[in-house]
């Protein structure tokens, strides 16, 4: 028992180090550098905060996000695995410490998934631990974390094992755990909807290429996989389907952008062969030199490769080439795949299939030595503080702006995300961010500080009204606010993206707040319910057979 528990102890130690190298050195400084999506995720994650300190830990639309109008980040785009972020701010960490530290849980959590998927299959300490290496350390998540600060494909990185586990489990073993399948695509929904989405439209081609291999048993658990899915992540996607079906979102139009259309092979095999990505404003997304030369490599011998390793050479060239604009995806600029943004995302996939196939090149031609092991995780180590050190340098040269515990929430406090997907489809929001406020009949109202107050989830107006007008609210509109008028509850109407009520003359009090649907409440309820009832039926039945067993 000594030297298993000694053994484990050593492989969560080496785990640990490569979650550390993925963010070194940049945890030693005292800033972050703001590029792409940093300033939206640092006000997403405050507010989250917020939200957590009222013990709200689903709070749907953030209050104060948007100069106080309130933007629904939550309802569409989940912030529950934002918790531990939370709760390092709560117990009195500043902003750049618990935004690294939670960087590092994140590296760390894809580090286990990815041991834990390739373990399972392989049996194979060493092997596990080159996968966790060769993935947790892949250029392109190292671009997601530490250069685009793209927070939500950063965690998608972390379960897209545990999905392809899954998979595998139902189609290629006797264990069948269509409850992992559920699992890690609930995970992938919580962290990034456009992973999860894509990753859904591949298991939807999967199993159109092995329909004839399809038995009864395979198709049962993947019918329960997707029911357990809809009921663990019914939180989410209930209330998600409540408000798009109620209202039309900039979302529901989304396009592909010109920098993924205008993203070649040739781009991506030059910047992986560059080993740097270059800050946001020169963005060179890649896979790596490790991973394109296990890629070349695979190429050039591949008819001497196994079956199985022949499939991941060419899966994983595809999701290459599908990165690329040799795909045309020109012709589904508005498509429901348009939901991408840029192609070049996909290269999530292209390095986890790529970072499979170097472990099963590894394992077929017989270098799963301890000595081989140690040299091929080195060697990917160097590259990962190269390329991290190189993104440094250059981010430094530029001048870039950095995000510090002094002043991380003195700029940009309207922020609400590039796109800014949730709101209503053709809100002005430059407009009322210009001058934000009541507006009566179409005219700006003028009020003094105190006829106006922000409270968490809570506001309220004192205003003056000459016969029947119309008043819009200072609040982006989404269902599920509370509007009371002289502690009256009245109706609100969506008017330019704006919570809008109608008024007599004479003065008013004007309170609202987000009380949340009854669908969102209901939902939650069944979600919690369902995990629990999930949990205590695996724990019984790993009682019985351990009772079984003795």
């Amino acid at each position: 028992m000594n030297v298993i528990y000694k053994k484990r102890a050593i492989i969560l130690m080496l785990l640990f180090w490569i979650s550390i190298l993925s963010i070194f050195p940049y945890f030693f400084n005292h800033y972050i550098f703001s590029q792409d999506d940093l300033l939206f995720h640092r006000t997403r994650l405050e507010n989250y905060t917020q939200a957590i300190k009222h013990l709200d830990f689903f709070p749907r639309v953030f209050p104060a996000m948007g100069l106080n109008f309130g933007y629904a980040a939550d309802l569409f785009y989940p912030s529950i695995l934002l918790l531990p972020f939370a709760l390092f701010r709560i117990i009195g960490l500043a902003f750049v410490p618990s935004y690294y530290l939670d960087q590092l849980l994140i590296s760390f959590v894809t580090a286990g998934t990815a041991y834990y998927f390739l373990f399972s299959i392989k049996k194979s300490e060493k092997l596990a631990l080159l996968f966790s290496c060769f993935y947790t350390l892949s250029s392109y998540r190292l671009i997601d974390q530490s250069v685009r600060a793209a927070l939500g494909e950063s965690l998608a990185f972390a379960f897209l094992p545990l999905f392809v586990l899954g998979i595998y489990s139902i189609f290629y073993t006797a264990k069948q755990r269509w409850q992992l399948l559920a699992v890690g695509m609930s995970l992938l929904i919580d962290s990034h909807l456009i992973t999860a989405f894509y990753s859904f439209v591949f298991l939807l081609v999967f199993i159109l290429m092995n329909w004839k291999k399809c038995k009864k048993t395979q198709i049962t658990n993947l019918i329960q996989a997707g029911l357990l899915t809809v009921g663990l992540s019914a939180w989410f996607l209930f209330p998600y389907l409540e408000q798009t079906n109620h209202l039309t979102f900039n979302f529901n139009k989304t396009t592909l952008w010109p920098s993924g259309l205008n993203f070649s092979l040739a781009n991506l095999i030059e910047n992986s062969l560059a080993n740097i990505s270059a800050p946001f404003t020169d963005l060179k997304p890649n896979i790596g030199l490790l991973l394109l030369v296990v890629v070349l490599i695979a190429g050039i011998y591949y008819r001497k490769l196994t079956t199985i390793n022949k499939y991941l050479t060419l899966v994983t060239i595809l999701m290459m080439v599908l990165a690329t604009n040799l795909f045309p995806w020109g012709l589904f600029k508005l498509s429901p795949l348009a939901t991408i943004q840029f192609p070049w995302r996909l290269l999530l996939f292209a390095s986890f299939f790529a970072s499979l196939l170097a472990v099963s090149l590894i394992e077929q031609f017989h270098l799963v030595s301890t000595k081989n092991s140690l040299i091929l995780i080195a060697i990917s180590s160097f590259l990962a503080i190269g390329f991290n050190v190189n993104n440094l340098i250059q981010s430094t040269a530029q001048n870039n702006i950095t995000v510090t515990n002094e002043n991380f929430a003195n700029f940009y406090e309207s922020e609400i995300g590039h796109g800014k997907e949730y709101l209503v489809k053709d809100t002005d929001y430059k407009k009322y961010f210009a001058t934000p406020g009541l507006i009566i009949d179409g005219v700006p109202y003028t009020a003094s500080p105190s006829q106006l107050k922000n409270d968490y989830n809570h506001s309220s107006y004192t205003v003056r009204i000459e016969g029947d007008q119309e008043v819009q609210l200072p609040k982006f509109y989404y269902k599920g606010y509370e509007v009371k008028v002289n502690q009256t509850a009245v109706d609100y109407y969506n008017k330019n993206g704006l919570v809008t009520v109608k008024l007599g003359p004479g003065f008013h009090s004007i309170n609202i707040s987000y009380k949340k649907t009854m669908i969102q409440k209901i939902s939650v309820i069944c979600s919690l319910l369902i995990a629990g009832t999930m949990i205590l039926y695996n724990r019984i039945r790993k009682n019985s057979r351990s009772i079984t067993s003795k």
